[in-house]
């Protein structure tokens, strides 16, 4: 792909797909990288059997304007539904599961699932990715939204050449891992409607009624969510074990007898601690204005560089890198 105005984007989830649809916008050619066989991350749906259910993101919640913008087109175009209202806010499901909206906002763009990438770097003017499989990609700049120990694993090759600020935050910046246990009932739940409850104890951190929320037909179907403590403790226990473990805690929430289960293992559930550290970093060339922030400089493959960081619920920067002068630019988006 031609280096001006392009960006290459390693991840295909929501940050992922939200920062395609800014870039482009802006005249900007995209192609977003996914290790996955599909696009979402978590925002992710899962068959069991014939039932369907959520085992990442059960919802979303809108927090600011712009994202308000946004769920209102996508109510619109009845992607999305109000499911229930918690602290004030209302929590929104995708119609046909979480991952159906992932699917949708993906649609216009160049997306190449199962190409793991296996490190960056930084060239005279953009950047050059690395698969596993070999392949090489370049692009004027680049936008990262693994997790912060990935992000960490791919700028590797290139950590001696930027701004050490960099390296810090990402190595602080911790992740909750989380069982996911889907269950099949043959029979009606016993969840109270709408199909969400937090139990006040034991190793269940909440559970959703996929039917009651209306992402599978048919008989009760389960997304059993362990609480953080519990996850740490059995990370690498045996399946069987942790399940064994959680369909006991949740078994007076099932009305019936369990059909079949899946266990799938989230090790970067979420940040510990997002709203405390920068989760979004811009690293771009210092021919910037001399109002966009806080600069840190250092040499980056014959480079001057720039170093930005937004804290959680601030402006990622997807819409400052859509201008000409972020043209090289990084962004790391690590804890969202």
């Amino acid at each position: 792909m031609s280096k001006t105005q392009s960006c290459l984007i390693v991840g295909a989830g929501m940050a992922g797909l939200t920062a395609a649809a800014a870039l482009e916008a802006k005249g900007w050619v995209v192609v977003l990288l996914d290790k996955g066989r599909g696009v979402g991350g978590r925002m992710a749906t899962r068959r069991v059997g014939e039932s369907r259910l959520d085992h990442g993101a059960q919802f979303f919640t809108v927090r600011d304007a712009r994202f308000r913008e946004a769920a209102n087109r996508w109510e619109q175009a009845n992607w999305v539904a109000p499911w229930f209202a918690e602290g004030g806010r209302v929590r929104y499901r995708a119609e046909g599961g979480m991952n159906a909206l992932a699917k949708h906002l993906s649609e216009p763009f160049d997306v190449r699932t199962e190409t793991k990438v296996g490190l960056v770097e930084p060239e005279d003017e953009g950047w050059r990715v690395i698969t596993e499989s070999g392949q090489t990609l370049r692009a004027g700049a680049l936008v990262l939204t693994p997790p912060a120990p990935q992000a960490i694993a791919l700028l590797a090759a290139c950590s001696d050449r930027l701004p050490s600020e960099i390296s810090s935050t990402l190595n602080a910046i911790a992740f909750d891992p989380c069982f996911a246990l889907l269950v099949t009932i043959d029979g009606p739940g016993r969840v109270p409607p709408p199909g969400y409850i937090r139990p006040d104890q034991g190793p269940v951190e909440w559970i959703a009624d996929n039917t009651q929320k209306g992402v599978s037909p048919g008989a009760a179907a389960l997304t059993i969510h362990a609480r953080a403590d519990f996850s740490r403790r059995y990370l690498e226990a045996p399946q069987e074990d942790v399940a064994r473990l959680l369909l006991e805690a949740a078994g007076p929430w099932f009305g019936g007898r369990a059909t079949a289960w899946q266990l799938h293992r989230w090790r970067h559930s979420r940040p510990v601690d997002a709203g405390q550290r920068p989760t979004c970093f811009v690293l771009a060339p210092t021919q910037l204005p001399r109002d966009c922030g806080r600069r840190v400089r250092r040499v980056a493959s014959g480079r001057r560089f720039s170093l930005r960081t937004r804290r959680g619920g601030e402006d990622c920067g997807s819409r400052q890198l859509a201008r000409r002068e972020f043209n090289s630019a990084l962004v790391v988006a690590a804890s969202i």
